[in-house]
């Protein structure tokens, strides 16, 4: 009789949540190489978007990042159902729990939802990575200083939706 790790049959997703610089591209491929045995998919709105608009730089028209995220949503539903197990890594900021809420609720259903919130006690530091992108990636410091004074932590709808809240402070 064959022997199939749990692992082979669940369907997990992670949504990677934080301000631009926090690092939730690094994590997300972290949490890739450290888990050999999963079959991981990291889909990454910085990425979605640029294959649709052209550069990091560009966005769709008034800067609506809808068009952004409903293609998250159909490469996403893709995956789900061409994999009998997945891991799907969502790496997008997901700042508060409408944009939360909207990828959960659109995605197909998966056994096992992790919420990460990558945070810092110091916002600053992102800043300082920030500057450490390709110039291109860089996003503007009041943008990301809006990002962290805007951050929220999911309230009762959210905890309701997923398996895990996992808080990891980045500094």
């Amino acid at each position: 009789m064959a022997y199939w790790p749990y692992h082979c049959h669940v369907k997990k997703l992670l949504l990677i949540c934080g301000p631009a610089g926090i690092g939730k591209s690094t994590f997300a491929r972290k949490y890739v190489e450290e888990h050999p045995l999963e079959n991981c998919l990291i889909i990454a709105a910085d990425e979605v978007r640029k294959e649709m608009c052209g550069s990091y730089k560009d966005f769709p028209p008034g800067k609506n990042m809808m068009p952004i995220y409903d293609k998250m949503i159909e490469l996403a539903k893709k995956a789900y159902e061409e994999s009998p197990s997945l891991t799907l890594i969502f790496d997008t900021t997901m700042l508060y729990d409408e944009r939360r809420l909207y990828f959960i609720d659109n995605l197909p259903h998966f056994d096992e939802i992790d919420l990460y919130l990558l945070k810092m006690h110091d916002y600053s530091g992102c800043l300082t990575r920030n500057k450490q992108r390709i110039e291109e990636k860089q996003v503007p410091d009041e943008v990301i200083e809006s990002m962290a004074q805007n951050y929220e932590d999911p309230g009762e709808e959210v905890h309701d939706k997923v398996t895990r809240i996992i808080t990891l402070y980045r500094d």
